[in-house]
């Protein structure tokens, strides 16, 4: 054993991944006990770099061709396979970032536990050693807990179970990708502070990949920022969010909604160079509607054998021009809502009136049906992955317009550039966009519909933060360019206060709180909406 006060040291480390040097100069140290965290957007290099300290790198065909990267003065670039067998999960252990799809669907939770303990502490008595973990990462019921399969449980107690896995075999350091990236404010606190507890029971320590800059200041001590597969800077957590030297990490957060002045354009990131600007929006005029687009009157979802309902009985009306955001955790019935508003759903109870005429009564080919358009969550999973961004848009156009032949295509192209998607990448299929790409074709999909409501169901929940930020602003746009009202469904309190004028906060399907977004988040008046807002992470300036 080293006698050095660092754990892991790497330094000036460079990697090629198909022919491309995607790590350059990178150096950093984690001490014994500590946690460092690793920030940057997609393509930054954080994720390759974690590759290199859990010996994944090699199966994404990637080579280090420069530096060191030791464990324990072990040389972890130039390990075999043997010396990784003992490494991996005795000593560093990883805990990814999709819990659902890490795990096996078809063998309960005692199985995969047994399998794990199995191989890293064989001699542990597989039962006991399973209870010891379940309880280590506070999961109730631990011996029912056993019997369950994956999807029985919820995405927090996934994301439990995930690092009781990488705990299995007593490691040194738990390498943390994106561990909170999908999950309810107040589970992510909840798993944020069992990590920073966990560090303290065992004395392991704690590398943490995240694009959150407002996560890590809740788990870490120090801070990479990473660009292009380099690090532009590193230091004091408190001392890199509070007051970063770089351009680069003073664009990441001043990118974030919670930062800028309510309705007012977010900062946006140039990925090429680092840069901010802040896109100037229309005004926006808000005419007198005497009669409200959407009116939901005694609408609630009673599912089939459901001891509750998912939507209790509520009302809501929506008129031109109007922001309104929905949220609650996991649960609370906002995408059900959300889904009976954009008519993908009847309700059990009430009605949803459009301009006057109900959902039920509105047939498939009926204008109607595209005043009100969704915009979904996963911007991959919603496009038709064999047909191009000018194909999908010109489709619906087809449809919606009565345009044919060229005509839907010039048109689609003309849609497409109005939602930003660069020239090149209309004739891409959805595999070879980015994540914010998707979702413009997204939004173009439902413009081509003519709509006078877009409900935005988690539109940016997958997002890095200047994706995110171009997305809002693009929404922001739209709505004051072409009246459109818009309804953002969301567990993110930050989007919600920047975008909308009024917020409804769900909880088991019933509104506890609705009122101007600007007052509920700065004072609420509910238990639970309080609860809400202390989880969110959030930055703390100093400068």
């Amino acid at each position: 054993m080293s006698t050095s006060d660092n754990l892991v040291e790497v330094r000036n480390l460079g990697v090629l991944l198909a022919g491309r040097q995607v790590i350059r100069d990178v150096s950093f140290d984690i001490p014994r006990g500590g946690a460092l965290a690793l920030v940057g957007e997609s393509g930054s290099g954080k994720t390759v770099t974690a590759r290199v300290l859990t010996g994944l790198l090699s199966r994404i065909g990637g080579k280090v061709n420069s530096g060191t990267a030791t464990f324990d003065s072990q040389d972890l670039v130039n390990a075999n396979s043997r010396e990784w067998r003992k490494l991996r999960g005795r000593m560093v252990a990883l805990v990814p970032q999709a819990s659902l799809s890490s795990l096996d669907p078809v063998m309960r939770i005692g199985g995969q536990l047994a399998e794990t303990i199995s191989e890293l502490d064989p001699g542990a008595d597989i039962r006991l050693r399973s209870l010891e973990l379940l309880d280590q990462v506070r999961l109730p019921r631990p011996a029912a807990l056993l019997e369950n399969y994956p999807h029985e449980l919820s995405g927090g107690m996934r994301q439990r179970l995930m690092i009781a896995l990488a705990l299995a075999g007593r490691p040194e350091l738990i390498v943390a990708d994106e561990p909170t990236t999908a999950l309810d404010v107040t589970v992510q606190k909840d798993v944020l502070k069992l990590l920073g507890d966990l560090r303290k029971e065992t004395g392991m320590s704690l590398l943490m990949i995240a694009h959150d800059l407002a996560v890590v200041g809740m788990v870490s001590e120090s801070v990479a920022v990473m660009r292009g597969g380099e690090l532009v800077e590193k230091g004091a957590t408190d001392k890199v969010l509070g007051d970063p030297d770089h351009s680069y990490t003073k664009a990441l957060l001043a990118a974030r909604p919670e930062l800028a002045p309510v309705g007012t354009p977010l900062a946006v990131l140039d990925r090429e160079t680092g840069q901010l600007h802040r896109p100037e929006l229309p005004v926006l005029l808000r005419p007198r509607q005497p009669e409200p687009i959407i009116r939901a009157e005694g609408v609630g979802m009673t599912y089939h054998n459901a001891k509750a309902p998912a939507v209790h009985p509520l009302d809501i009306d929506i008129s031109a021009g109007a922001a309104i955001g929905i949220v609650g955790e996991s649960g609370s019935g906002k995408s059900t809502l959300g889904r009976i508003l954009v008519g993908a759903q009847l309700p059990t109870d009430g009605t949803v009136l459009v301009k006057g005429k109900s959902w039920q009564d509105v047939r498939a080919n009926d204008p109607l049906r595209g005043a009100v358009q969704m915009i979904f969550q996963d911007p991959y999973g919603a496009l038709t992955p064999w047909r191009t961004p000018r194909q999908i848009v010109a489709e619906v156009i087809a449809r919606w317009q009565g345009l044919h032949g060229r005509a839907t295509l010039e048109a689609a192209g003309d849609l497409l550039d109005d939602v930003g998607l660069p020239l090149q990448a209309m004739d891409r299929r959805p595999g070879g966009l980015s994540g914010g790409q998707c979702q413009r074709v997204g939004i173009a999909r439902a413009l081509a519909c003519q709509p006078q409501v877009l409900v935005a169901d988690e539109p940016t929940s997958s997002l890095d933060i200047s994706a995110q930020a171009q997305i809002l602003n693009l929404l922001m746009r739209l709505r004051a360019e072409r009246n459109l009202a818009l309804v953002i469904v969301s567990h993110d309190l930050a989007v919600i206060r920047h975008m909308t004028d009024e917020a409804l906060v769900m909880q088991h399907g019933q509104i506890v709180e609705r009122g101007p977004s600007s007052r509920i988040f700065s004072s609420p008046d509910n238990d639970y909406t309080r609860q809400l807002v202390s989880s969110t992470p959030t930055l703390r300036r100093t400068a």
